[in-house]
């Protein structure tokens, strides 16, 4: 099987997120930022995976999707690694890309970040 550049990356992006918080980030990524992103339905399958997650730090691959990034067709990986504490179940999501996609998605994480602490 022959790898492509963007499994073998370096370049990935990861936050902790809450369950709820999965959903809205991937849309808001998908609307925002890409000009062809992940589909509603390919959204609701890794929200719906991540959901199944039993074990603390449990980490699951979640595909590679094919995405529109200023015009060049490019891929994203995604994977998800769950924490859990009492009852809360908390997702840190990893997206690995190209460098200048990865850039654009931890921005888009730093901004997260930030409207948390309002």
């Amino acid at each position: 099987m022959v790898k492509n550049d963007y499994e073998e990356a370096p370049f990935a992006a990861g936050m902790n997120f809450d369950l709820e918080e999965v959903e809205p980030f991937l849309k808001r990524l998908s609307s925002s930022i890409l000009d062809s992103g992940l589909s509603q339905n390919e959204i609701h399958t890794i929200q719906s995976e991540i959901n199944t997650m039993k074990e603390d730090h449990e980490e699951k691959d979640m595909g590679t999707y094919s995405v529109v990034f200023k015009g060049q067709p490019t891929k994203i990986r995604i994977q998800a690694e769950i924490h859990i504490e009492d009852v809360d179940k908390e997702v840190v999501l990893y997206m690995y890309s190209t460098q200048e996609l990865v850039d654009v998605i931890d921005e888009e994480m730093m901004k997260i970040e930030e409207e948390r602490e309002f």
